[in-house]
């Protein structure tokens, strides 16, 4: 071989390497045009073993990152991007090792609560009442459940959030107060001077899901309103709103002193106070689902042969809508020491760039007629004649992490809880139904893909020596699951020659003779790809190669309390031998009517010109 032709089988090797290298990145949704950091993190639900070692960033769960010498326990606790495999994640953050609920609940606790600050955030809708100002009432997330942008694309910016029956929201109330500054005027040698001051002040916070609400005590301490809101035992079916509500109640004490001018001076004649309550009720509101309360039927057939368990046929019927449908997370084996995982990936990440503080700082007075009886400050004063300016000052964002539900794994996997598990179950089909019409949305800065969600309706397990024994959704609720019993019979998938285009299928119970009706056989080499027996178990096709090949996938029958076993079988044609004299005269015919085309059809043509 010449040298150039090595240089060329060089290059040529070269170029399939890099090829194999930008297939392996995109199979694992990795972007190579983004390079984690040390505040970038990633754990990763669906690795791929063909690829071999994991690139640095992509590490199996949080623990790991922590013992790795270049990523802090600081700097993972602040991560701004990570997926884990359900919406109740295993793993500690932070520099106490809290679980997630603890660690979202103490940064919000540590926002500064006081009478004159008020801190929000980008989606804070925020509101001015008489003395509360830059009230807001924002929903950040959910300790038991979790968000996600998918169900309906393109309608609405606003996150739905999945929840559990009873569990827990994360709303932040916060306010400053304003007192206006004392009045004062002077009438024929009376001065007229009205002051305020606040008594007490008290929060009442409530929750409604659908019809039904809920209301935590009443609390006179303003950390207390960021506290989580519980609800218990959720009615709601399907789609519905969440309202979060906070009223926080004033009582503005409205002081009037009169004085008379005298030779020394102003004197005191008379003083009255009065009080007064002022409300002021901020809100949010937020779609949701109550996923356990939408509709999942589970059965497992346990598939046996003289007694010993051969497979598991898990049947998930439900409707096929994001919204409607229960979603699983994971199903127990009897011995506890295997899951069947269905893994959503579930991606989160600080929701906030930045929040904003807000000061009050008194600068106006109250403009008081004094001439008029003294009325009460019972009504809402318009937010473009504020009593105080404030004073802004942009503050990292609490470390609120939000979790997305973005996407489900295309099969379900068996998970084994420990080492020592020798068993050698495998899920060998799966058969799924589209949830969602398109993949959910990732922020920018994410090395991850996301892919639209679909539902399994039907899961087959092999090699399996024990049946599952509990079913849970992705809120760790346990799904009612029925189990039914089936011996297996060997199906006889026959073909024959019906003539030199057709073949004749003929699907039986290989014990028993009988047909197996009304099931779907799967082809290779015929003009149809799939075929149903009729009621004699018989189908015919008509065939497109030279072999014909087909495939039945098994199926139960609950009724005889049996199920028939996958098969398969194929059946050759002579190759159509290559006639020469029969080519050569399509060949002329060819030449024949090209010939005439220029012959008659061009001069015609040119002639119309």
């Amino acid at each position: 071989m010449s040298p150039l032709s090595n240089t060329r089988l060089q290059q040529l090797i070269l170029g399939i390497i890099v090829l194999l290298l930008l297939l392996s990145s995109f199979a694992t949704g990795v972007s190579t045009t983004h390079l984690a950091n040390a505040t970038d993190v990633f754990v990763s639900d669906d690795p791929d073993p063909t690829i071999g070692a994991l690139p640095p960033f992509i590490q199996p769960d949080l623990r790991t990152i922590l013992q790795s010498p270049n990523i802090s326990a600081a700097n993972a606790s602040r991560a701004r991007d990570f997926t884990y495999s359900t919406s109740q994640p295993s793993y500690e953050v932070g520099p106490r090792n809290q679980t997630l609920a603890e660690y979202r609940r103490t940064n919000l606790q540590n926002l500064p609560h006081n009478r004159s600050t008020s801190a929000w955030f980008p989606d804070s809708n925020r509101t001015n009442g008489t003395v509360v100002k830059n009230a807001h009432m924002t929903i950040l997330g959910t300790q038991n459940g979790t968000q996600t942008r998918l169900g309906r694309p393109n309608t609405s910016s606003q996150n739905l959030f999945l929840l559990p029956r009873n569990g827990s929201i994360l709303a932040a109330l916060d306010y400053s107060t304003a007192i206006p500054n004392q009045t004062c005027t002077v009438t024929n040698g009376t001065k007229t001077c009205i002051n305020y001051s606040i008594t007490s002040q008290s929060i009442n916070r409530s929750l409604r899901i659908g019809s039904q609400t809920w209301a935590p005590e009443e609390t006179t301490d303003e950390t207390e309103a960021s506290r989580p809101i519980t609800y218990t035992n959720a009615r709601a079916t399907g789609r519905t709103t969440m309202v979060v509500k906070g009223t926080i109640t004033t009582r503005l004490a409205i002081h009037k002193i009169v004085s008379i001018r005298t030779s020394s001076g102003w004197e005191q004649t008379n003083v009255t106070s009065n009080t007064t309550l002022l409300s002021h009720t901020v809100r949010n509101t937020a779609p949701v689902v109550i996923t356990p309360n939408q509709q999942l039927n589970a059965t497992q057939t346990l598939v046996t042969d003289n007694g010993d368990l051969k497979r598991i046929i898990l049947r998930l019927d439900g409707p096929t809508t994001f919204t409607n449908r229960r979603h699983w997370s994971y199903a127990t084996f009897k011995s506890g020491q295997m899951r069947l995982q269905n893994v959503w990936g579930v991606y989160s990440q600080h929701r906030y760039q930045n929040a904003t503080i807000g000061t009050q700082r008194p600068n106006t007075t109250l403009s008081l007629n004094t001439s008029q009886p003294l009325v009460l400050l019972n009504r809402s004063v318009n937010r473009s004649s504020p009593l105080s300016t404030t004073s802004q000052r942009t503050v990292p964002p609490p470390g609120v992490l939000e979790k997305q539900l973005i996407a489900i794994r295309s099969k379900p996997a068996i998970a084994r809880m420990a080492l020592q598990t020798a068993s050698t179950a495998t899920v060998s089909r799966v058969r799924t139904a589209p949830l969602a019409p398109e993949a959910a949305p990732l922020s920018p800065t994410v090395n991850l893909s996301s892919v639209p969600p679909r539902a399994p309706t039907r899961v087959v397990i092999t090699n399996v020596d024990q049946p599952l024994n509990a079913l849970y959704d992705i809120h760790g609720d346990e799904i009612p699951l029925k189990t039914r019993t089936v011996s297996e019979h060997p199906a006889s998938l026959t073909l024959t020659k019906q003539d030199k285009r057709h073949v004749r299928i003929e699907l039986t119970d290989a014990q028993t003779g009988s047909p197996i009706t009304n099931q779907s056989i799967y082809l290779h080499g015929a003009v149809q790809g799939r075929v149903t027996t009729n009621s004699d178990g018989i189908a015919v096709v008509t065939r497109d190669e030279s072999a014909v090949e087909a495939t039945f996938r098994g199926v139960a029958n609950d009724s005889r309390g049996l199920y028939y076993a996958p098969s398969s079988n194929q059946i050759r044609f002579a190759p159509t031998p290559f006639n020469i004299y029969s080519a050569l005269m399509a060949l002329s015919k060819g030449f024949v009517a090209v010939i005439a085309f220029v012959l008659f059809y061009l001069p015609f043509h040119y002639l119309r010109r």
